[in-house]
């Protein structure tokens, strides 16, 4: 049984224009678990991002799914990019069907499923992610906000064992965030892996079980969301800021009432909790 369901070892890739985007990178992601990459723009997100299901192959090192080491022969990425799904950070680079719905129920239809389960499957998935209103409108037509939901639905709908999504929420309203962040929750449950990338530091430290920071290239710490959000030399080095749940637990972490706690908050409702109580011992 595989401990990591996806690994990088040691890899190095550069554009062809002589832009070094990794280099010497190493990680391993935990099977059924809730993964965040962030740094900052360049960093190489996107590239190590697009070396998990075959786009790119390291020019050294190796990538590893369950273990096993891509060869990047046909039938290998064929069930490769079956078990692992990306959504782009860029929808239009996604989409290409004359409509939302037969853009969505492409996987699926490829897949070789049942007619019957392609239909509940796509009505399930469009509701969930907002879209099924949008199911006979042609994508072109769509807004930023939804192309990016369309993209979303199109890979869940397939069930992979990992999906993979570059900043899945830019461009969306706080409402489908939350809808979004909460049916990726859903499936984590229900034992998918998946990975993510966002400029949304607040939204990835209640979100993430852990985290991977990336900068030109190279990641430069690793571990508990709590840990690393509150390493001051990496997010300066990385260009990020603190969490504001955190900064203000550590503000009041100088009360003497609040010293003995020991659970660090992560969400917003945490931290009012903890503020509530310190105004109720005051009083």
């Amino acid at each position: 049984m595989f401990q990591y369901i996806l690994e990088a070892k040691k890899i190095e890739f550069s554009y062809l224009d002589g832009t070094k985007a990794i280099k010497d990178l190493s990680l391993k992601i935990p099977q059924g678990k809730k993964i965040a990459v962030v740094g900052n723009n360049g960093a190489g997100k996107t590239t190590l991002f697009l070396h998990f299901n075959g786009v790119h192959r390291p020019q050294k090192g190796e990538i590893l799914f369950k273990g096993e080491k891509l060869s990047y022969n046909k039938t290998q990425l064929k069930t490769l990019r079956k078990n692992i799904g990306i959504v782009f950070q860029d929808p239009d680079n996604q989409l290409f069907s004359a409509s939302v719905y037969q853009d969505i129920s492409f996987g699926p239809v490829n897949l070789g499923w049942p007619e019957n389960k392609i239909r509940a499957k796509i009505e399930k998935v469009m509701k969930q992610t907002g879209t099924w209103d949008l199911r006979d409108k042609p994508t072109h037509s769509l807004s930023h906000g939804q192309k990016k939901r369309v993209a979303i639905a199109g890979i869940l709908v397939m069930e992979p064992e990992i999906i993979i999504l570059d900043e899945p929420t830019a461009g969306l309203d706080p409402i489908y965030t939350g809808q979004i962040m909460k049916l990726l929750d859903d499936f984590n449950k229900n034992g998918t892996t998946i990975v993510l990338s966002s400029h949304n530091i607040d939204e990835i430290y209640a979100w993430a079980d852990y985290v991977f920071v990336i900068n030109a290239g190279e990641i430069i710490a690793q571990g508990l969301p709590e840990e690393v959000f509150r390493n001051e030399n990496i997010l300066k080095k990385a260009n990020l800021i603190k969490p504001w749940v955190l900064e203000i637990f550590d503000e009041l972490m100088g009360n003497t009432e609040i010293a003995e706690y020991t659970k660090i908050p992560r969400t917003r409702e945490e931290i009012i909790n903890i503020i509530r109580n310190l105004h109720s011992t005051c009083n």
